[in-house]
């Protein structure tokens, strides 16, 4: 109510625009997020208009899938993700990927999403191959609906937790192991701070003022460089926005694209930092405290029927402070450069840093 929806662009072909209003819906839903996308959709698509934005991802959806009826969501993030009912009635989610994305390893995530599937985790199932697109790569796949949750909830977070040692021991038994790459956070000491996800941040230019975040990271780095762990495919985004919920059980994944090769104890130690978090509904208050940080390790333990041993423990801390550590940099970013967008330093992830690195989890 009160958004005015963009007006189609004179003179563009017929063939791209298709039901009219299922355009206008999309572009309507698009512009939503035009302030902060703009840079992300220039990218990819060549253009920050979002009528134009519209058109080719419908184009594309129509050409690889089928036609749209109506439109569910979008939105824009990391990548533009979109959701469909098809005029065939099937509902599918076309989403186009532009941070560390390769044609190879979406089609060997993929590949997981099937075998996690067929073992029974909630996994929408791929539609067609990924393909490279403009600069970024287009994935699609069946829509799972579900509701969200409140990851403040113990019961949703002893179900998040639960939910993460089922996949972790699926993705255990992959056979041949799809290469889905390591995780973002993989790096070495030359190289503190990989890409940024968001186009929005500017590590090197906030630089200043974020030393006490890099020596924290650095630290945890030392650790997980100390102590390799056998690798397996996980996801390394495990939170309540990327999950569907029934009640306080999960009956969808999603963010598929956030899998990697990499250990349980890092899996765990990145989903205890983030578990509850839903940036579109509850921002910086959905992140856990450091109590519920404990809380979810123990959970997972109790689900996985043993406790971590010492070596594992300090992995899953230093995999936890590490994520933390990423989260206060780009959050130092936007105090530096947007602002409005930035939580008080006092709260948000600098905040949970400097209460939880004193404290550790253990």
């Amino acid at each position: 109510p009160g958004r005015r929806v963009p007006q189609r662009a004179a003179g563009r072909p017929r063939a791209l625009v298709g039901n009219l209003s299922v355009v206008d819906e999309l572009a309507a839903h698009l512009a939503v997020d035009r302030g902060h996308a703009s840079p992300l959709w220039t990218t990819l698509f060549g253009t920050d208009d979002a009528a134009r934005v519209a058109d080719r991802l419908l184009a594309h959806l129509g050409g690889e899938v089928g036609p749209a009826r109506s439109v569910s969501f979008a939105r824009s993030g990391v990548g533009v993700v979109a959701g469909f009912d098809l005029e065939d009635d099937r509902r599918v989610v076309l989403k186009v990927h532009r941070w560390k994305v390769t044609v190879d390893r979406l089609v060997a995530v993929q590949e997981a999403q099937v075998a996690m599937a067929d073992a029974g985790i909630p996994a929408p199932r791929p539609i067609g191959r990924a393909t490279s697109w403009g600069s970024g790569v287009a994935t699609s796949e069946e829509f799972r609906s579900g509701d969200s949750a409140d990851g403040h909830d113990p019961a949703v977070r002893r179900s998040v937790a639960d939910g993460l040692e089922a996949l972790v021991r699926a993705g255990r038994h992959l056979d041949p192991v799809p290469d889905v790459g390591p995780a973002a956070l993989d790096t070495d000491h030359d190289d503190l701070w990989p890409e940024p996800h968001d186009l929005r941040f500017d590590f090197d230019a906030t630089a200043e003022g974020a030393e006490w975040i890099d020596e924290l990271a650095i630290g945890a780095v030392e650790v997980l460089a100390a102590h390799p762990q056998p690798p397996m495919v996980a996801h390394l985004d495990w939170r309540v926005e990327n999950l569907g919920f029934r009640g306080d059980q999960i009956v969808a994944i999603y963010d598929w694209d956030s899998l990697a090769l990499t250990s349980e104890a890092v899996a765990v130690g990145h989903a205890s930092a983030s578990f509850s978090t839903d940036w579109a509904r509850a921002g910086f208050d959905g992140l856990p405290s450091v109590q519920e940080m404990q809380a979810f390790v123990t959970d997972y333990e109790e689900r996985r029927g043993r406790s971590f041993d010492a070596t594992a423990r300090a992995v899953v801390e230093a995999a936890n402070l590490r994520l933390c550590a990423h989260g206060a940099r780009c959050q130092h970013s936007d105090v530096v450069l947007v602002p409005e967008l930035a939580a008080d330093p006092d709260s948000g992830w600098l905040g949970l840093l400097r209460l939880r690195a004193p404290a550790g989890l253990w």
